[in-house]
């Protein structure tokens, strides 16, 4: 997906969106965190854990949960 960026005047992808790095950070310290709790568990908690961050990550890095600058100022 390719957005307008107005500062730059040009077409940038999604993935190069200060508000998409900050999620990626996010979605990366969150599963750090999970990670070393995951050392904990037995083998059955760990798979099903890793399954449900699995599904939250993609939920929170989901392209279609974006609102950008020119879609806010329309409202």
């Amino acid at each position: 997906m390719l957005i307008y960026d107005e500062k730059k005047n040009n077409w940038i992808s999604l993935r190069q969106t200060a508000e998409y790095k900050k999620r990626k950070k996010i979605v990366k310290d969150a599963w750090i965190f999970v990670g070393l709790f995951l050392l904990i568990l037995p083998l059955a908690a760990q798979l099903s854990i890793a399954l449900f961050c699995t599904f939250v990550s993609f939920s929170f890095l989901d392209e279609g949960a974006y609102q950008f600058s020119n879609e806010r100022s329309e409202k």
